[in-house]
């Protein structure tokens, strides 16, 4: 099969298995470190399919782990911050979500050697409530966000957010939300615990809507996603539902994806959104709605 050339971008947020199961920081020392095992796998997946994509990194990880970022950028991948703990954006003051971003962009930049233009929150957690965080990401220097859900689930989501990339057009920042399927008529992400909980068609059903309505998409997952044998440990139903079904899974189905689609960088597709101008604007009160 001839990989379709088409504006979809491959994002992995860097994280252990204790991070993605939302442990406070102090819970952190003493557990299983694995990040490799997951990691390697999604590395040789993307090398042995010619693909680059864009690696949002936790900020402790990168301290702990300064190889893992050293490696990522000299493979041609693209560096983006995924904040330093892991916190939820809506348990952060403004001023201590500054200094977590600040902190990591400064550690990302200073390891890779590059300008870090992308940020992720943890949980996708920019939220109607937490829209403040979009000014202070453009203040710090970041031009894009990968941040908002334009759908509502437990735990996170804007649902009247635009659901395709835009520019909020007070900050100059470019929005590129959670890529979305539909399933029984309701909106549903593409990556992460959707593409394991659901069969792999609504995966692929997703992103060809996107594409063959010429708007870009997004595939998104974790390094422990790609490991199925990580420890399991106790947790709210939901949350462990979401975080460990069907694990063995996802190597497979990134394998498919990857043969189907030709994925490239968040700044790649960015790029090519522009040079087309395709990308629309809109204003803080639209967002807010």
């Amino acid at each position: 099969m001839i990989p379709r050339d088409d504006c979809a971008v491959f994002s992995i947020d860097v994280e252990d298995w204790y991070q993605g199961v939302e442990l406070p920081l102090a819970d952190w020392e003493g557990k299983e470190e694995r990040i490799h095992i997951g990691l390697d796998v999604i590395l040789k997946l993307l090398q042995e399919s010619d693909t680059r994509g864009t690696f949002f990194i936790l900020g402790w990880i990168a301290e702990k782990y300064p190889e893992i970022v050293i490696q990522l950028a000299a493979a041609g991948h693209e560096i983006g911050s995924h904040s330093y703990c892991h916190q939820r954006v809506s348990r952060q003051t403004p001023e201590e979500f500054r200094k977590d971003i600040r902190r990591t962009k400064d550690l990302l930049e200073k390891l890779s050697g590059r300008p870090v233009r992308a940020h992720r929150s943890p949980f996708f957690s920019i939220v109607t409530a937490s829209l403040w965080a979009l000014p202070i990401l453009a203040e710090e220097g970041f031009q894009y966000d990968c941040s908002i859900a334009p759908m509502k689930n437990w735990h996170y989501g804007i649902e009247h957010s635009p659901e395709y990339v835009y520019q909020i057009q007070e900050l100059g920042l470019i929005e590129f939300p959670i890529s979305t399927s539909r399933f029984l008529g309701r909106k549903v992400g593409i990556g992460g615990a959707y593409s394991r909980v659901l069969p792999y068609r609504w995966t692929q059903a997703g992103i060809d809507r996107l594409l063959n309505a010429s708007k870009p998409a997004m595939y998104y997952a974790h390094p422990w996603e790609y490991d199925p044998d990580h420890p399991v440990i106790q947790m709210d139903f939901r949350m462990k539902l979401t975080h460990y079904y069907n694990l063995r899974s996802t190597h497979e189905r990134t394998r498919r994806l990857l043969q189907r689609y030709r994925f490239q960088t968040l700044s790649e597709v960015i790029g090519s959104l522009q040079a087309g101008g395709r990308i629309p604007t809109i204003s803080m009160e639209a967002l807010k709605g």
